[in-house]
């Protein structure tokens, strides 16, 4: 924690069992959780928070938290929907990767009056070791200011290429499920999960009226346009974005999850998902992004 004795914007803070990254700058304020780093509030000046985050949120090592931006990796959602060259280097069952769950170390933090960029580093153990046999750093680079961008970073260390799924799984805050529509889908394929993982195609804007879990074929530029807020979001290196409402069953099923959230949160989720895999050679990188503005 050396980096933050030092910096004019930036203290740890402790919430119950997990160390928090406060931010205070003049453009901005915002909270990134070690633990899975993890940002957890957004909220430029004058604006409502960009991301949404659970009232029932717990703040627990070793459990991701719901809301703000999990970062899911090596691998995304259950272990089976991933094709054989990322499941058959896989031995666990848990969903989404470990990287949300493991602590991460401040790597850097660089401030000015004009914003901040924090790089926290995940790197392999032997704790990473036993559920996925490749070596490699991984790196989240916030870039905060009047808009965010968060990149991740992989960096494969070992002698053999290794192929993997990941996602920035965005919470995304709205005042009214019902009147919430995402625009940028239109005539892009999409596998739909609730329906035996069809295959259909969207016509026209997406909106929310029942449980959605959808990867959609595409990356690109979107916008979120709820009651209170309008967001633009930027993809880069996402060939699969996944939109996600659990509704009304689901949402009583869910960990940090009140019955009623459903109404007040959507996730759209820049991805690379089922066959879309990245393989990373010896040596080489690969960068995930997203950039969040106000539309």
């Amino acid at each position: 924690m050396n980096l933050l004795s030092s910096s004019a914007f930036c203290k740890s803070v402790k919430y119950d069992e997990l160390n928090i990254i406060e931010i205070s700058h003049p453009k901005f304020t915002a909270k990134i959780c070690l633990q899975g780093a993890q940002i957890l509030s957004f909220k430029p000046n004058k604006q409502a928070d960009f991301l949404w985050l659970s009232d029932t949120v717990e703040y627990k090592k070793g459990r991701s938290l719901r809301g703000g931006i999990p970062i899911c990796w090596p691998w995304f959602g259950v272990v089976d929907k991933n094709i054989g060259a990322v499941k058959n280097n896989i031995h666990s069952q848990a969903a989404h990767g470990f990287a949300r769950t493991m602590l991460w170390k401040l790597h850097e933090i660089k401030e000015s009056v004009h914003d901040v960029k924090i790089s926290l580093c995940l790197e392999s153990n032997p704790e990473t070791l036993k559920d996925w046999p490749f070596t490699f750093k991984l790196f989240a680079h916030f870039s905060l200011s009047s808009h965010m961008n968060l990149s991740l970073e992989t960096i494969n260390t070992g002698s053999h290429a290794m192929c993997l799924t990941q996602a920035l799984h965005t919470y995304f805050p709205t005042s009214d499920i019902s009147k919430t529509s995402i625009h940028g889908f239109n005539k892009t394929h999409y596998i739909d999960a609730l329906e035996c993982w069809q295959e259909k195609q969207q016509t026209g804007k997406v909106t929310f009226d029942q449980e959605v879990d959808r990867i959609y074929q595409s990356d690109g530029e979107f916008l979120l346009d709820s009651p209170d807020q309008c967001l633009k979001l930027q993809t880069e290196n996402s060939q699969s974005t996944v939109v996600w409402n659990p509704w009304i069953k689901k949402s009583l099923t869910l960990s940090q999850f009140s019955a009623d959230d459903y109404r007040s949160m959507f996730c759209v989720e820049s991805a690379n998902a089922l066959d879309d895999v990245v393989k990373i050679d010896p040596n080489e990188s690969q960068f995930l992004s997203m950039t969040l503005s106000a539309g």
